[in-house]
């Protein structure tokens, strides 16, 4: 039969429903379990909420406290309260739009009467906010105060400092413009001020509530604290009870007990975000402190509905990620230790929404997590856009069934079922048997300690300026064999690899290279063209000063030998790179892993490696470096070699480099200008014409690797 009868179809959902609720009863039977889900906050939030009131009112009390202002006399003092009064009436008569806010003064005298040392020390101790030293520079017999000299002594960094200084400068300032209109006016002369100054105060445009911004934020710790115990408990745990075996001897894809267990974990998730949110609205209704936390309108329906939109798709991706990390540990200890860095990676993001300028774009809604906050941040605000919302929530959906795809794969292995408990000493023993490629796990390790180190060695790269430009160039095509080639070859031969099949070594037919040759001679252009057209879109951050930073690169390459160039940004990097990502990490990963899945993985790493620059990042290069990268994984597994995509990165950099090298003899051409909006349409048609050839010539002359050969 082509297709299941529908007793088998009911039998499986049966069967389906059965497993969802032994893994939810196993669950919420834990004494732990109901702690977390209902205790914590019942008796947290009340306690949150207290603090929270006590701050608030701390913080209005501290707002709506009176300006301190500090003289030498009482005499002073006296003076500048009439003088104030009168610059206030003066300024109310010269603005002709709404008063300005009213403050209250507060006049302090010291006790001693040590002068200006005394007022300094007043206001830089914060027991006033302005010293103000009034001194009579009038003639002898004139009235006193008739002309004086004012010094404002201000605290820096103060905003009630600022404020006081600002009230009383303005004030004073009126009374000497309305003193010197009543001089002409009194000597029948004209005199024109040629500045009028006015100031208008209006009401500022409505802002989100401050603190219904970080509700993103809380509802992430929501969800991933709701999701860590059962996530542990029915992976590593049950294999640490020596219950996994069973389940895996059932007459069941393993497929079907994940989904069972991924229900669980969603189902205890969503509960304790509802617990959360439950018990936080009471406390906000008891304490009468709604309005300030979900703003005006207080918690209306429409706002719990975003909040529990928000807090379902949450509990999809974390849930998958949760159980991906779970599923591959031995212990429940060791599935506490993956989840710290997992816990520390998801709330980074968090603090994403409160940087100034941070939004929702086609870019951001493609980055997992910060997408989700965003949205979440302008849905909370009522300004959510629908294509970047739409964007950021099926990403959220394809990157929670990837990790539901990566968790199947790894839940109930042989490896990790009956494998040793993962001590960190295994990482380095030697090996009895030779072996023909690295596995999964010891690629991966590798590419993960390489990170780092190249991000260090580039930086500090940077930061030798004691050397020449091509010194530092060949020092830089150094580092990169050392990093890509000698340590994955120290690595393979510890772990006894064969360094042939590890690294992929092995000769095409001569025939393949003239496609292979094409293809690196064509793909340059439309490369540059993905970049156009993403900048275009706003997904890449290509501002003013990178390309001034590109301009004075290109500049001091001109006194640079060509062959020194394309040897140590050309010829190196392609060699090497290649003999790393589409070698070594290939076919580590391709142990593991299908065609597809290996070249994406590949192309990805290869891509974010890419972002590293010397003493900084670039993730306009994600793009076209992972572009690049799908195409050399491509040519890899067609030719199952290194030596063809290494030949294609190669020529690909060089050309690159020579274009750049003769950017101003180009530059008739529309060829190399680093602000050029678009190539003309016949080298992108060249181009287009290049890339098809030689992938059609690729594929008509190699044969696709199978599984026995990786």
């Amino acid at each position: 039969m082509n297709s299941d009868s529908p007793s088998e179809k009911t039998t499986t959902r049966q069967q389906m429903f059965a497993f969802i609720r032994k893994e939810l009863r196993e669950t919420l039977r834990d004494r732990r379990t109901i702690i977390t889900l209902l205790a914590m906050p019942i008796l947290l939030y009340p306690l949150l909420g207290m603090c929270f009131r006590f701050m608030a009112v701390n913080a209005n009390r501290t707002a709506s406290a009176p300006l301190r202002l500090t003289l030498n006399s009482e005499t002073e003092a006296l003076w500048l309260q009439q003088a104030l009064k009168t610059g206030d009436s003066i300024l109310e008569q010269i603005q002709h739009s709404n008063k300005a806010p009213d403050l209250e003064l507060e006049y302090l005298i010291p006790e001693d009467e040590s002068g200006e040392h005394s007022l300094e020390d007043s206001v830089s101790n914060t027991q006033a906010d302005l010293g103000i030293i009034v001194q009579p520079v009038g003639e002898e017999g004139a009235e006193p105060y008739s002309k004086v000299s004012i010094q404002l002594i201000q605290r820096s960094g103060s905003p009630a400092s600022e404020t006081a200084a600002s009230y009383v400068a303005s004030r004073l300032n009126a009374l000497n413009i309305a003193r010197i209109e009543r001089w002409s006016l009194e000597n029948d002369s004209t005199l024109d001020i040629p500045i009028r100054q006015s100031k208008s105060f209006v009401a500022p445009v409505e802002t989100p509530n401050a603190i219904l911004q970080l509700f993103p934020l809380v509802l992430l710790l929501m969800t991933v604290t709701g999701g860590v115990y059962p996530a542990i408990d029915l992976t590593a745990g049950e294999r640490e009870r020596d219950t996994m075996e069973t389940l895996m001897a059932l007459p069941v894809p393993k497929f079907r007990i994940l989904i069972a267990k991924y229900a669980a974990v969603i189902t205890v998730t969503l509960l304790t975000g509802l617990m959360n949110l439950t018990a936080m609205t009471i406390t906000a209704y008891v304490l009468q402190i709604e309005g300030t936390l979900f703003g005006a309108e207080g918690l209306t329906l429409l706002l719990l509905i975003k909040l529990f939109a928000v807090l379902a798709a949450f509990a999809v991706f974390f849930s998958a990620a949760l159980l991906m990390v779970t599923s591959s540990a031995r212990s429940f200890k060791e599935a506490q230790a993956y989840l710290i860095p997992l816990l520390l990676v998801a709330i980074a993001p968090g603090f994403v929404i409160m940087l100034p300028g941070a939004e929702l774009n086609q870019m951001t809604a493609f980055v997992p997590m910060v997408n989700m906050l965003l949205l979440a941040r302008d849905l909370f605000d009522g300004q959510a856009q629908w294509l970047p919302a739409m964007i950021a929530f099926l990403t959220t959906l394809l990157y929670s069934f990837s990790l539901l795809a990566a968790a199947a794969r790894m839940f109930g292995a042989d490896a990790v079922s009956t494998g040793s408990r993962g001590q960190w000493t295994e990482l380095f023993e030697r090996p009895e048997q030779i072996e023909n490629q690295p596995t999964f796990g010891n690629s991966t390790f590798v590419l993960a300690m390489l990170f780092p180190f190249y991000f260090v060695c580039s930086g500090l790269l940077q930061r030798v300026s004691d050397v020449s430009m091509s010194q530092r160039l060949l020092a830089s095509a150094g580092l990169t064999a050392f990093l890509f080639v000698l340590l994955p070859i120290g690595f393979a031969g510890w772990q006894r690899l064969k360094l042939r099949s590890t690294f992929r070594i092995n000769r095409p037919s001569w025939i393949v290279w003239p496609g292979v040759i094409l293809l690196g001679l064509s793909t340059w252009p439309w490369i540059f063209e993905v970049v156009v057209i993403l900048e275009a879109f706003g997904l890449q951050t290509l501002d003013a000063s990178k390309i001034e930073n590109v301009k004075s690169l290109l500049e001091s390459w001109q006194q640079i030998p060509l062959w020194v160039i394309i040897v140590a940004l050309g010829v190196t990097p392609g060699l090497c790179e290649e003999f790393f990502f589409r070698g070594f990490l290939f076919s580590g990963w391709r142990s593991s892993a299908g065609r597809l899945a290996t070249i994406c993985g590949t192309a990805l790493a290869f891509g974010l490696f890419h972002v590293v620059l010397a003493g900084g990042i670039a993730p306009e290069r994600v793009v076209p470096s992972t572009m690049m990268g799908l195409l050399l994984g491509w040519v890899s597994v067609r030719t199952n070699s290194i030596l063809a995509p290494a030949l294609l990165h190669v020529i690909h950099n060089s050309t690159l480099l020579s274009l750049a090298r003769y950017r101003e003899e180009l530059a008739g051409w529309n060829i190399g200008d680093v602000e050029q909006t678009h190539l003309p349409i016949m080298w992108l048609a060249a181009s287009a014409i290049g890339i098809t050839i030689g992938i059609v010539w690729v594929k008509l002359t190699t044969t696709v690797e199978t599984d026995g050969q990786a």
